[in-house]
């Protein structure tokens, strides 16, 4: 018995060993309250970048690589210019027709040849997913460059279509949008007041707030999307400040993959409204630049604040404002947002902060003359702000994480 003994105590700690293993991989996988966390893929060879050149030509585009961080085992790179698109819709690719040759071992300098001939070299350095360097021409012009890694399966998310032009451009029914912000706790009964009248809304959702203290879970957007509600990106934290290059890319395109990453692929940005300065997009002209570009390039609708009280015409749904009924707005001024949204071709999206209600019915009598309306023919309403404009974006197999560069035809999704 003595010498069975050690190693029945010795299997017991194995034992216990691979439990607490178990449990550690459960709890990286889950939420304190078991909420799903956003899956965490193994890092690529190959990762998609975004990057802006500060400064001439480029100024108001973003450019768009998927670059093999890695080299492979006979010591290979890869860097393949992507397409993207400018803030007026057009499409763009500054790298275009350029031989990129990896210029150093580290994988952070490349050399961009013409006929053989280097024209410019782009050379930076990262801090964790976060790129900053310079893009320097033979010439000797030298511009700022900023960039930030995403893994791979984010190239799956460029370039967003276009909205077409449908049906729904020549018919006169207004159509009207009911958005709930941030996935707060108190949407789970406003949903049901919603559920319970016939109407839909689109849930905007900041995707690393999701399943927290007094928000809602994964599970749950899982399950009022099965009902035919929308869920969006609206950033990934919600920080109440103007974010810098870097951290504003992080949020919009991080939001949008997070969404692909958890099954529920989206190309509507909803601005938090928490966003000042030159991302506070409260005029046409503040998306005039290059972070209308990129909101452009990765989002068919981006609902901001430039545009209120619009027709149906594709060119208002990067800027889309809304109107906000429940941060204090009166029952009059609630009455005559109303009869706008009734007008001919009118597109109308109604904001509603559930935690800032007085009471959880203190809009029911409007909800009850949506539904009306709704059920005599005289509105439409949608479920996410791209059905306002006749067209619903269609899901895209995200890339599967892997460590080789996909075919260029398979790089990036052409627009239509």
């Amino acid at each position: 018995m003595s010498a069975t003994r050690p190693r029945v105590y010795q299997l017991a700690a194995m034992i216990c060993c691979l439990l607490a293993l178990s449990l550690a991989c459960i709890e990286r996988a889950a939420g304190p309250d078991g909420t799903p966390r956003i899956p965490q893929r193994p890092a690529p060879a190959v990762h998609f970048w975004v990057f802006h050149i500060a400064g001439g030509p480029f100024d108001a585009h973003v450019q768009l690589a998927m670059i093999r961080d890695r080299p492979t085992a006979r010591g290979e790179r890869e860097f393949r210019a992507l397409p993207s698109t400018s803030w007026d819709g057009s499409a763009v690719n500054d790298f275009a027709g350029y031989e990129a040759v990896a210029g150093d071992s580290t994988g952070r300098l490349w050399l961009f040849r013409s006929s053989g001939v280097d024209v410019m070299r782009l050379a930076y350095d990262v801090v964790g997913d976060t790129a900053t360097g310079s893009l320097t021409f033979n010439s000797g012009e030298m511009y700022p460059v900023m960039g930030v890694r995403f893994q791979r399966s984010a190239a799956s998310l460029t370039i967003a279509p276009a909205l077409p032009s449908s049906a729904l451009m020549g018919d006169s029914t207004p159509t009207v949008l009911v958005r709930l912000d941030d996935a707060m706790g108190t949407d789970r009964a406003f949903l049901q007041r919603l559920a319970d009248r016939g109407l839909v809304a689109e849930i905007a959702a900041p995707t690393r707030l999701v399943g927290g203290p007094g928000r809602l879970t994964w599970d749950e957007l899982q399950f009022w999307r099965a009902r035919q509600m929308g869920v969006v990106a609206h950033s990934r934290y919600h920080q109440p400040t103007g974010a810098g290059g870097a951290s504003f890319v992080a949020e919009v395109v991080g939001g949008m993959t997070d969404m692909d990453a958890i099954g529920m692929r989206t190309t509507i940005f909803v601005q938090p409204g928490s966003w000042t300065d030159s991302i506070y997009f409260d005029t046409p002209g503040k998306l005039q630049t290059w972070r209308g570009s990129l909101l452009r390039t990765f989002s068919t609708v981006a609902e901001c604040y430039a545009f209120a009280n619009v027709r149906r015409a594709g060119v208002y749904a990067q800027g889309l404002s809304h109107v906000t009924i429940s941060d204090g707005l009166t029952d009059d001024r609630i009455r005559g947002a109303w009869l706008t949204a009734q007008r001919p071709f009118a597109v109308t999206v109604f904001l509603v902060h559930t935690w800032r209600l007085k009471t959880p019915d203190q809009v029911d009598w409007f909800l009850d003359l949506i539904a009306d309306a709704k059920s005599r023919g005289v509105i439409r309403v949608v479920s996410t702000s791209d059905q306002l404009f006749g067209w619903e974006t269609a899901g895209v197999v995200a890339g599967d994480g892997g460590d080789s560069l996909p075919p260029p035809n398979q790089a990036a999704r052409a627009r239509p």
